[in-house]
């Protein structure tokens, strides 16, 4: 972890970098590809591991946190004496960090093996991050980027967040401005709460639950977390969490496995049919409590060793710390991107909701009992397009976000 980042992971001028939060991307976007690929070969149906596997679809939820925690902190930074995040500055960084894979990505992937959507009448739903919002292009286009869409959103709100909380904050005293965040982000994540209780009791749609105001309490998180890490980083806030999560980063990661486990044995989703069946039903309102409770746990303990004492020892971090976690966290943008049409194309290459192409059939479907390997199939194939993505059609957009 020596020498200058990548400008992939480069933070903002005169902001910390937080190396270890590479890896977390890198094990949130296999986390989301076991998942897929369990979909694909219908894993997810059968017992107990089924049940596991379908939790790790919680990894699009571990991406919200770090954004959360990344982007807001140069932002809370500023309480401390740092510069504010200039809005063009911000916005061109966000712009070239994802705009270029994912045009390349799906416009790849409409032509081979023929994605629905992006070249229809309605294309700019697709290549401009639209598509989660129209009941009939939520599950076309690019499958992943219904995340995409939230992430999005979550950019161009952010800076106005910052600017409205800092306003409210005027006047106020350390301990002051360190209340008002928190308040201000449990607000947030209440919001988030009671809009997926809604959802459980189908009060909303689906496309409302799977915005920014439906997943807004996992961003509210690692906003949380970028709050305490400035206080703490100024001694403004109480370090008996910090040094328990740089002396014990072992029970963290040991809780946030029990929370995964807990998911599974809750929800008992048995495969996508069941979690389809799920969102056709009223969930009680204990259930749907447990489960975003379990899930803030999950996501939560799973970063707290990456962002607290992150130079500290235990076995989190020297697994963060492993050299192919780091690189898979460099191209970990690429692998979220392409897995799952890969995953599908090697599996099923005849998939109507995804491919246009009907008369592919490269594939027959695999049977469940050969997911590892798919797995290794999609792994291999993913990740070499998501290096050849990163070092040829990222790279060079990415140098040019501090010009």
């Amino acid at each position: 972890m020596t020498g200058a980042p990548s400008p992939a992971v480069a933070p903002p001028p005169g902001n910390p970098r937080f190396p270890l939060v590479d890896s977390l991307r890198a094990i949130a976007a296999l986390s989301v590809l076991t998942f897929h690929v369990a979909a694909v070969t219908g894993a997810l149906n059968h017992g107990t591991l089924g049940d596991v596997l379908a939790m790790l679809s919680r990894g699009v939820i571990v991406f919200f946190v770090i954004s959360g925690f990344l982007l807001y902190r140069p932002f809370v930074a500023v309480r401390a004496g740092r510069h504010r995040p200039g809005a063009a500055r911000y916005a061109r960084r966000r712009a070239l960090r994802i705009v270029p894979a994912y045009w390349f990505a799906l416009t790849v992937l409409a032509i081979f093996p023929g994605l629905v959507g992006p070249f229809d009448h309605d294309w700019w739903r697709y290549y401009f991050f639209l598509q989660a919002y129209g009941h009939d292009s939520f599950g076309l286009g690019m499958p992943v980027a219904w995340t995409l869409c939230i992430e999005v959103a979550f950019y161009a709100l952010l800076p106005l967040w910052a600017l409205a909380v800092g306003r409210l904050e005027l006047g106020r005293g350390t301990r002051g401005w360190l209340r008002a965040e928190l308040a201000a982000l449990a607000l947030i994540a209440l919001v988030g709460v009671a809009v997926q209780l809604a959802a459980a009791r189908q009060r909303v749609s689906m496309e409302v639950s799977q915005s920014l105001l439906g997943q807004s309490t996992w961003f509210a998180i690692g906003m949380a977390l970028a709050v305490l890490s400035v206080a703490a980083e100024e001694g403004r806030a109480d370090s008996r969490v910090r040094r328990f999560v740089s002396e014990r980063p072992g029970l963290c990661w040991l809780g946030a496995g029990a929370s995964l486990v807990g998911l599974a044995l809750l929800l008992h989703p048995g495969g996508l049919l069941g979690i389809a069946q799920a969102l056709e039903r009223k969930q009680s309102l204990r259930t749907a409590l447990a489960s975003i409770a379990l899930t803030a746990a999950l996501s939560g303990l799973l970063v707290l060793p990456a962002v607290f004492g992150e130079r500290e020892g235990g076995f989190p971090r020297r697994v963060l710390a492993a050299a192919p976690l780091l690189w898979l966290g460099l191209v970990s943008y690429g692998i979220y991107l392409w897995h799952l049409p890969v995953a599908e194309l090697l599996g099923r290459a005849r998939d109507p909701q995804h491919f246009s192409a009907s008369g592919l059939d490269l594939a027959t479907k695999i049977d469940h009992a050969t997911t590892p390997i798919l797995f290794v199939m999609t792994l291999a194939a993913t990740v070499a397009a998501a290096a050849f993505s990163y070092y040829v059609v990222e790279l060079p957009f990415l140098r040019r976000k501090e010009v």
